[in-house]
């Protein structure tokens, strides 16, 4: 028996991002990040790890909590306080800042 899959386009969005890449060095470990602002998460950017490859929809008071850094990138609980506030620097951000160019 066949089975047909159907495939129903839910939305095709195409926008000209924002995307910084940063990278900083503690004691105990290195962190590098993109952080792309886009339009499409209702005010929260995507941060992603390039150092472990996680990624994940943050806002300002996400990426000041220790928790969630640590749940989702893996930061060292030394590191938390100083990496989520010089991540919550990109943050808010929209497309047309102009700090990514």
């Amino acid at each position: 028996m066949e089975s047909v899959t159907t495939l129903e386009e839910l939305y095709y969005v195409s926008e000209m991002d924002k995307v910084r890449f940063v990278g900083w060095t503690t004691a105990l470990a290195r962190y590098d990040f993109a952080v792309v602002c886009t339009g499409q998460f209702f005010g929260k950017v995507l941060v992603v790890s390039l150092t472990g490859g996680q990624s994940a929809l943050l806002d300002q008071q996400d990426v000041l909590n220790g928790d969630v850094l640590v749940r989702t990138f893996a930061i060292e609980r030394e590191d938390v306080e100083v990496i989520g506030e010089a991540l919550a620097s990109f943050i808010p951000c929209s497309p047309n800042d102009e700090y990514a160019e």
